[in-house]
């Protein structure tokens, strides 16, 4: 392990800044240029003719988008005895001597599992990188590759993916992203169309992953243009952003705005996975909020040592378990055709359903866009504006049907009855005793802790500062046959998405020693008999709480507050 000294810590900030330099230069200045001016004209020129063979040499040193594949196994960072042989202070084994046990992949994914990871995927490009295969190496000559030439992105080739994903899958991984997809429409001439290849390309792609990653372990990438998403059969994920880039200011709200209003669309076709992010970033909870609400999947680029932990324990238990939201994510009807990142005034509200109530999110992402001049993320703002988002209990579609006066159940069967979300209690099936709603809705906020009762019509106001945001459970109030008493299970306490834990709500008759002059709640009190119940989904376990929740007169607000422990699910 090298060690910096000041002076090479100096030039490392020095030739950072450089790079930061010119990278601002390229995307202000050159990309900036417009379309046929006389800049624009000239530059065309010099970069043809005059600079061409400079161009070309530091492209291919500094630019992966060239680069082809020469070999599908692992190259010499793992075929050393270093690595993963080495202890865990970093010493021990032999660089530079070759394993005589395989390429030494395996174990690093071996490695990596034993540190507690369940699952591994690898990327590749649909084309196996972004230049495809190396017409001219000995380790890829088995495929037969072949120079194509699409107008839009030259030197791409294809592979045939059950090869790769044999190796992949023999040395323990578990799945793949298939990145680069949007590329098959350029390659089509001579074989039948963009169609005809993507039809094919899809058939084997889901073909080997069934085989080799039987869990369906697949994610596509780059792949909204309509000859990779109607021929998606097996698919069952698609990232629907951009790339995520945490360095990049602009881009963050941008980001949350794309993968809302693409999965529209694409949730109709796919599962949306809305990208990684970085838990310690300015703009980590803004990210965070989204994906509670977006019904995707939760995953983070965080470098090892850089985690926000006390943001990602509001996603993730312990056991790895995330309370994921049933629907893709999708702008409320009023955000539908207004610009939530450019007017000034309208905050962007994303809704989803859990499996009792509903979930609203609500977000200040105004201030940035994607230039089509530019053709990058900018910042148009250089102080966003506070906006105020108004929530409703309608915003959550369908939450009126889902919670007439006849749709939640009251069980007096059995305990199990009740804490089985499958049983007909839970399903909204006949059993005895009807849990009148009257059309009240408790409405909790999960960043400000803020709890409110609403009617249909009503609504409740959050002023957001720029890239601020508040994540609101909606559930119904419940009235007790008998009278007298309004309650209501909301949600696990701090989490984005407490609402998901709660599975089903009901009555449960009081155990016999219970029935007179002894508590169901914890102060003492013995004003009911009656036990509510409540089945929480919480690491592959359901609890059950028997405790009344206040009454309507005193407001949900003294209500129970279910929270979590440290170290493991409660």
């Amino acid at each position: 392990v090298a060690t910096a000294s000041g002076g090479g810590g100096m030039l490392a900030w020095a030739g950072a800044s450089l790079a930061r330099g010119v990278e601002a230069m390229y995307w202000h200045g050159l990309h900036a240029m417009p379309y046929a001016s006389y800049s624009w004209r000239t530059l065309r020129f010099l970069g043809q003719y005059v600079l061409a063979p400079a161009i070309r040499a530091a492209i291919s040193t500094a630019s992966c988008f060239n680069h082809r594949v020469s070999g599908i196994e692992a190259n010499v960072k793992f075929q050393d005895e270093g690595g993963a042989d080495a202890d865990a202070d970093g010493t021990g084994g032999v660089l530079g001597k070759k394993r005589k046990d395989g390429d030494g992949l395996g174990r690093v994914v071996a490695r990596i599992k034993a540190l507690g990871v369940d699952h591994v995927y690898c990327w590749h490009a649909l084309f196996g990188y972004w230049g495809g295969l190396h017409p001219g190496e000995p380790g890829v000559a088995r495929f037969g590759p072949a120079m194509k030439h699409p107008e839009h992105t030259p030197g791409v080739l294809t592979v045939e993916p059950s090869l790769l994903h044999a190796y992949l899958a023999a040395s323990g991984v578990d799945g793949i992203k298939v990145d680069g997809q949007a590329v098959v429409g350029g390659l089509g001439q001579g074989l039948g169309g963009g169609p005809a290849l993507a039809r094919k390309l899809h058939a084997a792609l889901e073909a080997s992953v069934t085989k080799h990653f039987p869990s369906n372990g697949l994610i596509n990438c780059m792949c909204h243009s309509s000859e990779n998403i109607l021929n998606f059969s097996a698919s069952a994920l698609a990232r629907v952003s951009d790339d995520f880039y945490p360095a990049n200011d602009a881009s963050h709200t941008v980001h949350i705005a794309n993968v809302a209003y693409n999965s529209v669309f694409m949730g109709e076709i796919v599962l949306p996975d809305w990208d990684m992010f970085h838990s310690k970033n300015e703009a980590g909870a803004l990210h965070a909020a989204a994906r509670a609400v977006g019904g995707c999947p939760v995953y983070v680029s965080d470098a090892p040592g850089q985690h926000d932990f006390d943001l990602l324990r509001q996603l993730v238990f312990p056991s790895g378990r995330v309370l994921r939201a049933q629907l893709p994510g999708r702008p409320t009807r009023d955000c539908l055709f207004v610009d939530v990142t450019r007017d000034a005034v309208s905050a962007l509200k994303v809704w989803n359903k859990n499996t009792r109530g509903g979930v609203v999110a609500c977000f200040n992402i105004q201030g940035a866009h994607w230039s089509r001049q530019k053709g990058i993320f900018v910042s148009h703002a250089k102080v966003p504006p506070t906006v105020v988002a108004t929530v409703r209990v309608e915003d959550i579609e369908g939450i009126m049907d889902d919670f007439s006066d006849s749709s939640e159940r009251c069980c007096r069967l059995s305990p199990d009855a009740c804490e089985d979300p499958e049983t007909d209690a839970n399903r909204g099936g006949g059993t005895q005793n009807d849990l009148d709603t009257t059309a009240l809705f408790a409405v909790a906020a999960h960043r400000t802790h803020g709890v409110q009762l609403l009617r249909p019509g009503e609504s409740v106001e959050i002023t957001l500062a720029p890239k601020e945001w508040e994540v609101y459970t909606v559930v119904p109030v419940l009235n007790l046959p008998e009278g007298g008493v309004s309650w209501s299970p909301i949600a696990l306490d701090q989490m984005f998405n407490g609402g998901g834990a709660v599975r089903a709500a009901g009555l449960l008759p009081a155990p016999p020693a219970h029935r007179k002059g002894t508590s169901t709640g914890e102060d003492g009190d013995d004003d009911d008999d009656t036990g509510g119940s409540l089945s929480l989904d919480d690491n592959r376990r359901h609890l059950s709480a028997a405790r009344p929740i206040g009454s309507c007169g005193s407001g949900i607000d003294e209500g129970v507050s279910m929270r979590r422990g440290k170290g493991r699910d409660k």
